[in-house]
């Protein structure tokens, strides 16, 4: 009984009816907080505290640890709101399951991979390097490739965020306010050495033409993290492929913004135009169902 009454106040305290009624703001400021906390304020302490110079493994550590911002940020609020911590959808069926793996990666693989190939290089498609795909070593498999994004965010932004966002703004508006914020969220990490050659505008293109697809797929996929997760992991590699089917080919002036360009219009393009075909498959069997209905029949 007083086990039931503690819960019944902690489930109406300010922070819970801030969760209920706000949940995004609440998720997006946690997910920031506890990112840039690893990112900014962790280095530049033990700096300040260590005279020899940082280990790679720590800043690996920090790098890791700050990742899953967005999946604790996901469980805080749904934690408070609710409770539980059903912040996502694992499986939404095999059917759903594999039409998302196999739309996503044809998408992905088209727009991170083959079009920015050929905005590289002055060299016709059948003149890029095909035969290094067929090699394990070209796509460079390590633990960054699912720890270095794809298992610490998404469950909170494919698996948390869109879905509300969606609901509220429809898929293309979502895509917008998300991008962006998702983008911004990397912003420390600009100043990590060797973590990426773009700048953060063509970062945030990138990120846009990404994340047109990454909706379309959870939308065909019933918003399975599972899906999302696989192809933030092939985005993850797919700098590694362009490399190899470019290598020692004439190059292209400007390289990043060809590179950032080419995934922002065809990811965009690619993402609209899966939208459209998959609202127009499932409108005559489910008019009505919105996208936190298809994520509730996943749980």
């Amino acid at each position: 009984m007083v086990d039931a009454e503690q819960q019944s106040v902690g489930s109406n305290s300010a922070a819970a009816r801030f969760a209920r009624g706000r949940p995004l703001i609440l998720f997006f400021s946690i997910a920031y907080a506890w990112a840039w906390t690893f990112w900014l304020i962790a280095p530049w302490a033990a700096r300040r505290s260590f005279t020899a110079a940082l280990s790679d493994r720590f800043e690996i550590a920090l790098f890791i640890v700050g990742a899953f911002g967005p999946t604790l940020a996901a469980l805080a609020t749904r934690w408070l709101a609710h409770r539980d911590l059903k912040i996502c959808s694992l499986w939404s069926g095999w059917r759903a399951l594999a039409t998302g793996l196999v739309v996503g990666l044809s998408c992905f693989f088209i727009t991170t991979v083959v079009l920015p190939a050929l905005a590289l290089v002055r060299s016709p498609l059948l003149a890029l390097h095909w035969p290094v795909l067929a090699h394990w070593s070209t796509y460079a498999v390590n633990y960054s490739t699912f720890l270095g994004g794809p298992i610490n965010e998404e469950p909170g932004w494919r698996g948390f965020a869109l879905p509300k966002l969606q609901e509220r703004h429809g898929p293309i508006l979502a895509t917008v306010i998300l991008a962006p914020l998702w983008a911004g969220w990397h912003l420390p990490l600009f100043w990590v050495e060797g973590w990426t050659t773009s700048t953060p505008w063509e970062f945030l293109l990138i990120l846009l033409g990404a994340s047109f697809l990454l909706t379309a797929a959870a939308n065909v996929s019933r918003f399975s993290v599972l899906v999302a997760i696989v192809l933030h992991a092939f985005l993850n590699t797919s700098t590694g492929l362009v490399n190899a089917l470019t290598h020692n080919l004439p190059p292209r002036p400007y390289p990043q913004v060809s590179y950032a360009l080419a995934v922002f219009v065809s990811g965009t393009a690619l993402g609209l135009g899966t939208l459209a075909a998959w609202r127009k498959a499932v409108q005559p069997s489910s008019p009505g169902q919105s996208a936190m209905e298809q994520f509730d029949q996943g749980l």
